[in-house]
């Protein structure tokens, strides 16, 4: 949802509904994660994406998505999505 691109309500997620483990969520006040806003993708750039920067690439997380929602994208749908996210990132 614009103007910061992410999504609508309560984005707060518990490490279990992302896949990852609760390293950085256990140091906020929820101990949970909140979904990044599009707008601010540009902050990983240089240290990594996602919420600890542990995926080198775009393409890294959708995979873990992907896998971890059972989403089932073929390749081209990941292309397309690894493609949206960049021009994202290059108008921020």
């Amino acid at each position: 949802m614009p103007p910061l691109f992410t999504e609508p309500g309560n984005n707060l997620h518990a490490p279990s509904e992302i896949g990852v483990d609760s390293f950085q969520a256990d140091r906020s006040p929820t101990h949970m994660y909140r979904t990044a806003p599009l707008a601010g993708l540009w902050s990983h750039q240089k240290g990594g994406f996602y919420h600890d920067g542990r995926f080198a690439t775009l393409l890294e997380v959708v995979n873990h998505y992907d896998t971890q929602l059972n989403l089932n994208l073929s390749e081209q749908d990941k292309k397309d999505l690894v493609e949206y996210l960049s021009v994202r990132l290059e108008r921020c």
